[in-house]
């Protein structure tokens, strides 16, 4: 089987790719399947998820700088 990996990190997890979330330890909904070092951290992330769509259709690097600034805002509440 295909292990599946960690979405912050890359590493591999110990779970299987069909295995069902509701059997996992650190998967985030909606943004797939954390390592156990990568969700022992709590808050403590290093990185944030930008949609590839916003980088896409947002019409300019400054509107887009705004965009994610304010994805990282949001992240810490």
């Amino acid at each position: 089987m295909v292990k599946d990996h960690c979405i912050s990190c890359g590493a591999e997890t110990p779970y299987d790719f069909e295995t069902h979330i509701d059997m996992r330890i650190g998967y985030v909904e909606g943004t797939g399947q954390l390592c156990s070092k990568c969700y022992n951290q709590g808050n403590k992330h290093n990185h944030i998820a930008v949609p590839k769509s916003l980088i896409k259709n947002t019409p300019n690097d400054q509107k887009l700088g705004s965009e994610v600034r304010s994805i990282y805002w949001d992240s810490l509440k």
